[in-house]
């Protein structure tokens, strides 16, 4: 049987699929689109956490504020009842919060997550206190009263350029 170059030209238009460069080719484009693609992603991922830290700060922020007003106007101790303690500043000011995970950045996953009411050193979340004005602390004459509460508001000096509570691992500012 013989095929003439009319059969040929029939037979490849009546083919259909890719060839395997063909594929390849398209392989080869997705893989450096992706590339391209992932560090981007990855950025914007690590741009919503922050975020989400930002926001668990002024959230922090605003519930230890809530918490001076209730306690005419005096601050919370960084912890209570002993240096570990049976209390610490985000027990106390937890209630006004509503939320434990609030105090866990999801950028940092370095740290153990916060656990209430609990003694664990290890327990403190992503966030650290300023203890300078907790008693003995720089901020407070000596002989302050041992209560829950520390500082008076009015006792800041300079309130607009002092650090209240930035990101930490429980022991050290990051």
């Amino acid at each position: 049987m013989q095929y003439s170059s009319q059969d040929k030209s029939l037979n490849r238009a009546t083919m259909t699929g890719f060839t395997l460069i063909e594929l390849l080719v398209v392989i080869a484009i997705i893989a450096i689109l992706a590339a391209i693609l992932f560090p981007v992603f990855a950025r914007a991922r690590e741009n919503a956490r922050r975020s989400s830290c930002q926001s668990n700060l002024k959230q922090i922020g605003l519930g230890l504020l809530q918490y001076t007003q209730d306690y005419d106007e005096k601050t919370p101790y960084a912890w209570y009842g002993g240096w570990v303690g049976t209390a610490r500043w985000m027990d106390m000011t937890q209630p006004y919060m509503k939320s434990a995970q609030i105090f866990d950045c999801p950028s940092n996953s370095g740290v153990t997550p916060y656990q209430p009411y609990t003694t664990a050193n290890q327990a403190y979340g992503s966030y650290i206190m300023n203890a300078a004005y907790n008693e003995g602390g720089q901020g407070l004459p000596d002989g302050a009263p041992d209560s829950p509460t520390a500082a008076a508001l009015s006792a800041i000096a300079a309130p607009t350029t002092t650090v209240w509570v930035a990101d930490g691992n429980g022991r050290s500012f990051m």
